[in-house]
This record gives structure tokens, sequence and C-alpha cells, in this order.
């Protein structure tokens, strides 16, 4: 695999907090956490990132959102999203999740809306398999399916997975492999490394070029399996020319 990836012929969307954009235009509550606007060109939003939980009995997507396509987690049985919840991957778990999917179906393709799924490795799509499943029954298996997949592949990393370096390349590469060429957009993010103490915490999202992730190991894998339509997302809180030189060629 070359290291050739060229983020200008890419399609780049920045992730912005929506809150800072409802203060600035006068709206007392944002209808989603962030909004993706694309890096160069028509200011016209990718999609809508919701935080919320759709496993939990009081999931909501405001239709006001500023793109028809949401981005939504795929859940956890515990109202805490992010707290370790063993039965989201347990067929308790697996059927709960089924069942929003099918809940919701027909409401979104009744509402021209798509939603594209967001893996994480403590929810319901939390690994390869579940990820591959989940695209092979709803998506390519429907073909006026709603649904979508995110690949964030740093989400999908548990503690227990970075080291050493060798076991953290043969994972993202099984990722890419897999999801890299049905994935609607790749969410790229940076991580901070997790504190040796044993225990089994959500990596802390940074952006490109801001915490430990090495361009090594992430830019041959977009290379190799990406196709070069697909939209790749950036996160806030470091200029985006920082970020596209970090996704950049070098000599």
């Amino acid at each position: 695999m070359g290291d050739d990836l060229a983020a200008a012929v890419r399609p780049i969307h920045l992730l912005h907090d929506s809150r800072v954009l409802a203060r600035m235009l006068g709206i007392e509550r944002p209808c989603c956490e962030m909004v993706a606007m694309p890096a160069h060109g028509p200011s016209k939003p990718f999609l809508a990132a919701v935080d919320a939980n759709p496993c939990s009995d009081g999931f909501l997507l405001d239709l006001d959102a500023p793109s028809p396509r949401f981005l939504v987690y795929s859940g956890s049985m515990q109202e805490d999203l992010f707290a370790d919840e063993p039965r989201n991957w347990m067929p308790q778990g697996q059927a709960r999740f089924q069942t929003f999917l099918d809940e919701t179906t027909d409401a979104l393709k009744t509402q021209g809306r798509t939603m594209c799924l967001r893996p994480h490795w403590r929810h319901a799509l939390g690994d390869l398999p579940s990820c591959v499943k989940f695209v092979r029954e709803r998506i390519t298996g429907d073909p006026t399916s709603p649904f979508e997949l995110c690949l964030s592949p740093v989400e999908m990393l548990a503690p227990s997975m970075l080291q050493p370096q060798q076991k953290l390349e043969e994972h993202l590469q099984r990722m890419f492999t897999h999801l890299g060429g049905v994935a609607s957009c790749v969410l790229l993010a940076d991580f901070e490394q997790p504190k040796a103490d044993g225990v089994e915490e959500n990596l802390k999202l940074l952006p490109l070029g801001a915490g430990c992730l090495r361009r090594e190991c992430i830019l041959p894998c977009i290379e190799a399996y990406v196709p070069k339509t697909t939209p790749i997302l950036l996160l806030p809180g470091r200029p985006i020319e920082h970020q596209l030189e970090w996704l950049s060629p070098r000599p």
C-alpha cells in the first residue's frame, strides 16, 4: 500500500459545534450537536451529528436539522451512552438495536431522511463483525435503505487494542479492508494516549495531528481501501490546514 493520499482530491468536511453556530445566529436550542460543512466549495451541510442514544425510549431526531442526513451512534442499553454495558453485544442489546432499525425505517423513508450509523466499541455496532452484518442486512440488502455506515476507526478501538503497534495496525487494516469501500463517509480522529492503569476507558478523541495516531497507520489504509469520492470528516479544535497537511503525502 502506498502513502500517496492527496487530501485535496477527496471531499473534506469539518465538523462544527452547533451550539456555537446557534449562539451566533441567536438560536436558543440547536437541533443537533455538530454540523459537517465542506472545507472547500459551496457551503452545503453534509450531515447533522446527534449524540442522543437511539436505544433509549426518548430518542428523537429534530427534522429542522440543516441536513437530511443524520450521523447517529448505534446506541447503548445504558442511558449513559458511553458507559460500560456488556449487554450491548449480547442478544438483548442486539435485539433492541434491530428493533430500533425496524421502527425507524419507514419513517426515514417517508421523510426523505438518511441515518448514518457511527460505530463505537461500547455500542451495539461495536466491532467489525457487527458492522459487516449491519451493512449486509441493512444497506446492501435493501436498495432503498435509509441507513448508511460511517467508518470511525479510532472510535472502534478499545485501549487494549492499541498495543503492540503491530496489533493496532492489524486492527485498523481489517476495519478499512472490510468497511472502507462500503462506508458513506470516514470520520478521521486522533486520540490521547490512555493512562496505563489497566482500566478500559473510552479514548479521548482529538483532531488529526493533536494526538498519538501515526500517519503511517492510517494513510496507506485510506489510499488502498477508501474510494476517492468518499467524504472525510474532521473534528474541530485544530486549524483545518494543519489537519489537511497531516493527510497529505510527504516527500
